[in-house]
């Protein structure tokens, strides 16, 4: 059956791309010469010759596909972005597709080389915003997997922007500071642009939140101490304590410290240790960027050029060193009968420190044309990645130890000679991509029900990684890989209401599309697809889709470098206490090719032909082989199933984990995900009003809940299947069954107020073990965005001409996550600071436009 199925799809993409790229017959060239005069816009003018109105409407991108939404400028303003990332957070649950995957970008109907090339527009800009289902990225080149979304820009315009804009966290401890300057001119088919940008982000200190120490964790600045094997300290010191005692605070008098009744007092209470003010929650962030784009005619074709470079450094103290010193019963400062261990924060050391830069560099280029009515364009793209930096692990202790065997004083702060040497892990990844894509479009036959639509793509890359680590466990990894991918899309329309055939049935058509790629290391995968779009009437339209794929591994996943932390505290779901372990964490590079298969059936309603109300509404069955994940909960049937990544003692107690991509055998999910928006002017237009010149406010709103109703995960064959929504986790976290989004807003001259957000229903954790059976509250997000136009209440003031003032504030009532145990306590690593730091925020940006 496999090799029947290889060669149908060799036979489709074949036949297929030796189709695209043929010459057209003269019946399409008429075809293609009828579009175009159709999408010009018409002039009508009055007898008096005095007005002239200008009546002209951009074709469909995708003839036949409904868009999920449509944004038009009057939308964007009252959205009130200043940037392109703005925008994109703002209408992100719109163009996510239903598994999360990104959408495709295309600039007045085009491809572009990456979205590098569209992220420097600002969006006065953009005219219009469509936003098409999966099906419609079969148009491209690509699989329908993912949204589409074409911004269309205005013909003429030009902008010179400059910004700065200064925010900080509502609690004390952090703030932003942000820089930006932006030109952009456009006149017809030119296009420059030009951006540069600055951002600095202060660390937060732990003190900053309220952050209680963990109880289980032994280290403090003095010290605690237990016996080497867990058990038993001293009998004579549990004589004097009145019961066994397994671990005993280091007393704070020094006098004290040699003495074994000093130990008594503390029997069995370690110290705790507040690590605040020396560990930072979130890192110190400093950013750059600069980005430029050209784009012009070339002779009968048009092309574009994007250049684009970026650096970030994180930089973040991670406490002091967390050592477990060994003290003979030889040691003179000891009163222990027997050998024991210390427990210590090296306080009189520093801290650890931890820094990574993240250096990008983009390059790309598109270019397009047509010959004899088939529509072609060419993109490649070259693509640089390097992270690099350092973490301080740790601080050899061999001198130390050896000067307390020798008699030096265990329970002082130690001479700072003995404690010079940091263990540093110095590790850096370098990912190069170079990639080449063409893609041809047509319309070779002319149907009754219209004409039939035929994509061809013929698609080239190569990856490599280098990935190395220099210290006390050093890596050394190289990777190549090379990709090469051809396939075909069609499109066949078989019912038409336009052309009347057979019209009683409504607009129906079939798609369907093969590739075919060959990777390296992972051998053929192939992509099929097949689908059917019926629209019974006017405003409503059914999408029905079958589609399957074949994906390797993210280069990262299978390259970064491998780093062993040790001292981390990770909470053990097995037992419900928290382990102090070595974490090994990295890449991955036995890692197996991603096999999905994704059936869905979506409903798209536009009620009202004249307003911008719609309705979609997509149920997906997926079947995943051997996707690449990550296991995070350390709960007894996953360690049934990795019993190598867990390493125990032999009093059960966690010695080290490892947190490494692996690929998990299947997952079958079922869900509906619906979108709901709409959008336009507020109140009549009145009746004096010239084109153009409509002053209503505009309203938009949406909203897009996702009901989950299974989602099952069998990690290897033959394994127990977990059940994801009833309490099974392999991150240690709830998978909610309701989750969704929403936003809304309202703009007039230049003037909006927004308000867009989140939010996911509670869920539950499942453990025999009351300790590590979590229960987790509702979660809801809301940011509030304000613009306002200096200039529309200081009309008399030149300089406020074109200025913007903006007010951000993220996370409106600051509603944070809650999760408690079964017995009704929180775990440390869930505290509330811990899980969200940040909190509430507030930004303000001055914005001027010239």
């Amino acid at each position: 059956m496999p090799d029947r199925r290889e060669r149908l799809v060799r036979l489709l993409v074949t036949s297929g791309c030796a189709l695209g790229f043929a010459a057209a017959t003269p019946a399409i060239a008429q075809a293609d010469q009828e579009q175009t005069a159709a999408s010009k816009p018409k002039i009508k003018s009055g007898d008096s010759g005095q007005e002239i109105v200008v009546v002209g409407e951009r074709a469909a991108i995708v003839k036949g596909l409904d868009p999920l939404a449509t944004l038009d400028r009057n939308t964007l303003d009252s959205i009130g972005a200043t940037s392109m990332s703005d925008l994109l957070r703002v209408i992100k649950p719109l163009t996510q597709s239903a598994d999360g995957g990104d959408p495709i970008f295309l600039l007045n109907g085009q491809r572009v080389s990456s979205y590098q090339e569209i992220g420097s527009l600002p969006p006065e800009a953009i005219d219009k915003v469509e936003i098409l289902p999966e099906p419609a990225a079969l148009r491209f080149g690509y699989p329908p997997t993912r949204r589409v979304v074409n911004f269309i820009t205005k013909r003429n315009f030009r902008q010179i922007e400059a910004s700065v804009a200064a925010g900080t966290t509502i609690r004390p401890g952090s703030s932003i500071a942000e820089g930006n300057f932006n030109l952009t001119r456009l006149h017809k088919d030119q296009r420059i642009t030009l951006t540069l940008q600055r951002q600095h982000g202060s660390s937060l200190l732990q003190s900053k939140r309220h952050v209680l120490p963990n109880p289980q964790v032994l280290f403090d600045a003095i010290g605690n101490v237990t016996a080497p094997d867990g058990g038993e300290i001293d009998p004579a010191l549990s004589q004097i304590a009145g019961q066994p005692v397994t671990v005993a605070p280091v007393p704070q008098p020094e006098a004290d410290r040699s003495s074994l009744p000093a130990y008594a007092a503390g029997a069995n209470q370690p110290r705790l240790f507040d690590l605040g003010p020396y560990r930072t929650l979130i890192p110190r962030k400093e950013e750059w960027k600069a980005e430029s784009v050209l784009a012009d005619k070339i002779g009968s074709l048009s092309g574009s050029l994007d250049l684009s470079a970026e650096q970030t450094t994180e930089t973040a103290m991670s406490g002091p060193a967390a050592v477990t010193l060994t003290v003979p019963s030889s040691n003179p400062y000891s009163p222990f009968a027997s050998t024991v261990l210390l427990h210590r924060y090296l306080t009189e050391a520093g801290v650890l420190h931890t820094r990574q830069t993240t250096t990008t560099l983009h390059g790309g280029s598109t270019l397009r044309g047509a010959i004899s009515g088939w529509l072609w364009d060419w993109t490649a793209s070259i693509d640089q990645k390097l992270i690099g930096g350092f973490s301080e692990n740790g601080i050899d202790l061999s001198a130390a130890n050896a000067a307390i065997a020798a008699g030096a004083n265990p329970f002082i702060p130690l001479d700072p000679s003995l404690l010079s040497d940091r263990l540093v892990d110095r590790a850096h990844l370098l990912t190069r991509t170079m990639n080449s894509k063409l893609v041809v479009r047509g319309m070779p036959v002319q149907l009754p029900a219209g004409p039939l639509n035929v994509t061809g793509t013929v698609e080239g890359e190569w990856l490599t990684a280098s990935s190395v680590t220099r210290g006390a466990d050093p890596f050394n990894l190289q990777l190549g890989r090379t990709r090469t991918e051809a396939g075909i899309a069609v499109d066949i329309p078989l019912t038409s209401r336009t052309d009347h055939v057979l019209a009683a049935i409504g607009d129906l058509s079939l798609n369907g599309s093969a590739n075919a790629r060959r990777v390296s290391g992972f051998g053929s995968l192939y992509d099929t697809t097949l689908g059917a779009t019926w629209g019974p009437f006017k405003g409503v339209q059914f999408l029905l889709q079958d589609k399957r794929s074949g994906t390797a591994p993210d280069m990262e996943k299978l390259a970064s470098p491998i780093v062993h932390v040790a001292n981390v505290p990770i909470f053990d779901f097995v037992t419900g206490r928290t382990d102090i372990v070595t974490v090994t964490s990295g890449g991955n590079p036995d890692l197996a090719a991603e096999k999905r298969q994704v059936r869905s059936v979506a409903l798209n309603v536009k009620p009202f032909p004249g307003s911008e109300l719609r309705v979609a509404a997509t149920y997906e069955n997926t079947d995943i082989r051997n996707q690449t994940g990550e296991v995070y909960a350390l709960r007894p049937e996953i360690e049934a199933v990795f019993p190598d990544l867990f390493v125990r003692d032999s009093t059960g107690h966690l010695v080290s984990v490892t947190f490494q991509p692996t690929n998990f055998y299947r997952e079958r999910q079922k869900s509906l995900n619906i979108v709901i928006n709409a959008g336009g002017p507020v109140g009549k237009k009145p009746p004096n009003a010239k084109a153009g010149q409509d002053d209503r406010p505009n309203y938009y709103a949406g909203a897009g809940p996702t009901i989950r109703f299974s989602d099952r995960l069998q990690l290897r064959p033959g394994a127990p299947v977990l059940d994801l929504l009833s309490g099974d986790s392999v991150t240690g976290w709830k998978t909610a069954r309701v989750s969704g989004y929403f936003y809304a807003g309202i703009g007039q001259l230049g003037n909006s107020i927004s308000i867009d957000g989140w939010g996911d229903g509670g869920g539950r954790v499942r453990s025999p073990v009351g300790a590590s059976d979590l229960y987790f509250s509702p979660l809801f997000h809301a940011d509030v965005h304000a613009t306002l136009s200096v200039h529309h209440f200081l009309r008399k003031q030149a300089w406020t001409k074109h200025l913007q003032l903006k007010l951000d504030i993220e996370k409106l009532i600051n509603f944070r996550q809650k999760v408690h145990d079964r017995n009704g306590l929180v775990p440390n690593q869930y505290q509330p600071d811990l899980l969200d730091p940040v909190g509430r925020t507030v930004k303000f940006t001055i914005r001027k436009l010239f």
